[in-house]
């Protein structure tokens, strides 16, 4: 079935779908961060999903809903990391196979991933934006079936789950942050996060998206009220995206209450934090939210927060510079 912006509705049947393949993340309370921050500080552990992060469930949302004839035709996709290893791994589900066009300089943990997810890897494109380019000539040079992270319902539909998980597990949740790449996470978890809320006739929690000041396309966007484009110089590459994709702002604007910033350092500062307090490692995106909290941590004092560490693959020499920091 084809929508052009997934409703509630779609997150929940992606949630059934879902099921059958990928188990529940953990939600668990954190009594260091609660006491560090003043706020209530619950952890929604992305980082321990299939592929080390939470795109396994877009990818696979949305490969189950194609036809044998287009899984035979093949698979192709842009990515800085996960993504690709996520519908290299979906793709694998259904006996497909997954080409993913990733930036020069992706880590090695990254192409690893992929690759060991059954991936023909194409090292091409100066960043995310342009591998994108590069990945949609070769769809229409080769004949394969371009996916796009950004501009499938269904890719935002599974993101969206960790949403409802959120809320089925701590209806109580007064705020989540949730790191922003191009969009596409935080609007589907906005959406589910929105329907939970007018089911049980309460207030939706506040949705904040954070990103580094490396990469803050998408903030600028959201001040600016339409869609402009930042360089990006992040390390971390689930958030290191010029600007928002055209769906997800479009649903940004409407259910997204702020984006915050956070420097290069306070990610590296919170991978560290994170691996001494509770033995979780996370990647650069992943420790996003928790970099927030910490550094906007008055606004939330009181306040049942969620952080959504969205994945754990690492490069060796980042884990190093963060537990030494």
């Amino acid at each position: 079935m084809s929508v052009s912006i997934p409703t509630f509705e779609y997150i929940r049947q992606a949630q059934t779908l879902l099921s059958c393949y990928l188990l529940r993340t953990p939600l668990i309370y954190s009594p260091q961060l609660s006491k560090l921050s003043g706020a209530d500080v619950w952890l929604k552990c992305e980082c321990f999903a299939e592929i080390g992060s939470f795109k396994a469930r877009g990818a696979l949302a949305c490969v189950l809903q194609l036809s044998p004839a287009q899984i035979a035709q093949g698979l192709i996709c842009a990515s800085t990391g996960n993504h690709g290893a996520a519908m290299a791994w979906a793709a694998g589900r259904v006996n497909g196979v997954c080409t993913v066009v990733v930036p020069v300089g992706t880590p090695e943990i990254k192409l690893n991933n992929m690759l060991n997810a059954g991936a023909r890897v194409v090292i091409e494109g100066t960043d995310w934006g342009d591998s994108c380019r590069i990945a949609r000539e070769m769809a229409a040079r080769e004949g394969l079936l371009y996916l796009e992270d950004g501009e499938d319902p269904w890719i935002m539909a599974g993101a969206g789950t960790v949403g409802l998980e959120i809320m089925q597990d701590l209806p109580r949740t007064q705020a989540m942050l949730i790191p922003v790449g191009g969009g596409n996470f935080i609007a589907g978890c906005a959406i589910a996060a929105a329907g939970v809320a007018a089911q049980n006739e309460a207030a939706p929690p506040h949705i904040i998206g954070v990103q580094s000041e490396a990469a803050p396309g998408v903030t600028e966007s959201m001040r600016q009220k339409q869609i402009v484009y930042r360089p990006t110089t992040s390390f971390a590459g689930g958030i290191a995206t010029t600007g928002p994709v055209p769906m997800a702002f479009d649903i940004m604007q409407q259910r997204v209450d702020e984006m915050l910033l956070v420097s290069e350092q306070a990610l590296i500062t919170s991978i560290g934090h994170l691996v001494r307090s509770h033995a979780i490692i996370v990647e650069g995106a992943g420790a996003a939210a928790l970099a927030a909290i910490l550094r906007y941590a008055p606004r939330f004092a009181g306040q049942t927060v969620v952080l959504v560490l969205s994945g754990r693959n690492l490069d060796v020499g980042s884990l190093r510079a963060a537990i030494g920091a």
